[in-house]
């Protein structure tokens, strides 16, 4: 009895061992990646709890500043945004611009690491 190679179906190890570890890395990258995106969430409500707030239109910048790094310090990340990743400025129309810039670096296997990088802009007029 022969058998035809057109009837044979299926995949060989080697292509299932293939499968498995791509499979496995973008399951470790995704693990890795949600948390990140998970955290500038946070600081993305953060500046809109900051916008929709009527007490901020008339506060000088430090006041907000102090308000914004309150409001970052009970969601748990104000080690992930600091004083040094915040603009907070007066615009000529009198409206109060926030821009928060920063960069998440995250380990991932030996030397590799994974870069993201958030730049955000609210403007409370």
């Amino acid at each position: 009895m022969k058998a035809s190679l057109k009837k044979q179906q299926g995949m060989t190890m080697i292509s299932i061992i293939c499968v498995a570890v791509v499979v496995i890395s973008i399951f470790l990258l995704a693990l890795n990646i949600v948390p990140i995106y998970m955290d500038h969430g946070k600081v993305v409500s953060a500046l809109d709890a900051l916008k929709n707030n009527p007490e901020v239109k008339g506060e000088s910048p430090e006041q907000v500043s102090s308000r914004l790094f309150k409001i970052l310090g009970i969601n748990y990340i104000d080690d992930l945004v600091t004083k040094d990743n915040v603009t907070i400025g007066k615009e000529d129309n009198g409206s109060t611009k926030i821009h928060v810039e920063y960069e998440v670096v995250k380990k991932l296997v030996g030397n590799a690491s994974i870069l993201v990088q958030f730049d955000d802009t609210v403007i409370i007029k």
